[in-house]
């Protein structure tokens, strides 16, 4: 037996009439974005970022190197070079502070470096070379040189001191340098303590030659 009220239903929905059904049209294309330049881009991409403050910056210095001062004042002097003591050859005869000198020209018999070493050639004039200056250092051997000879001086001394400029001694390693220069000097080396030891040098220097008649 059919149900009345489903077999209604179904006739309903038989007279009842579809819709057609719409098609949906495709989304509109988005138009092409413009390209952004890097400052844009670095702006976009640093947005929220916090700079750090800093104030001081740590600079590593390289390490000095111990030669270059001498290799810079024999350049220096080689420029200069304009009197009888060349500053340039002195460097390459470079000393420490407590270093004993001791210098002969071929000839200089033992003995008399032995005496001179001794303290038992008494010197005859002698220059302080403390507070000077490089030049001021040259030109005081130059007139202490010049004195002697003229005065027909054998044995003089030299006070140059220890004095370090730049973990250099200066003085020392020029007047060390300065005296091998001058045919006039036979012999050097470092005095008695008495005379200033190690900061100090007797200089045994050629006797003048009578003048013939």
């Amino acid at each position: 037996m059919k149900d009345p009220l489903l077999s209604k239903l179904r006739q309903q929905l038989r007279e009842t009439p579809v819709a057609p059904i719409k098609p949906v049209p495709p989304p509109a294309p988005r138009p092409a974005e413009p390209e952004e330049d890097d400052a844009t881009l670095f702006a976009r991409a640093t947005r929220g970022v916090r700079p750090i403050k800093c104030d001081t910056a740590v600079i590593t210095a390289p390490r000095p190197d111990p030669n270059a001062r001498l290799r810079r004042a024999a350049a220096q002097a080689e420029q200069r070079e304009d009197g009888p003591l060349s500053d340039a050859a002195a460097l390459m005869y470079e000393v420490l502070p407590e270093a004993s000198l001791a210098y002969a020209r071929n000839g200089v018999q033992q003995q008399v470096l032995r005496k001179l070493r001794q303290g038992q050639m008494t010197w005859q004039a002698a220059v302080d070379l403390h507070g000077c200056t490089v030049e001021q250092a040259r030109e005081a051997i130059l007139t202490l040189l010049h004195d002697a000879r003229q005065s027909n001086l054998h044995v003089v001394k030299v006070v140059h001191g220890k004095g370090l400029v730049k973990e250099q001694a200066l003085l020392k390693t020029f007047v060390n340098g300065w005296l091998r220069q001058v045919p006039d000097v036979l012999a050097f080396v470092s005095a008695l303590p008495r005379d200033g030891g190690t900061g100090a040098i007797y200089v045994l220097l050629k006797r003048k030659r009578p003048e013939s008649e």
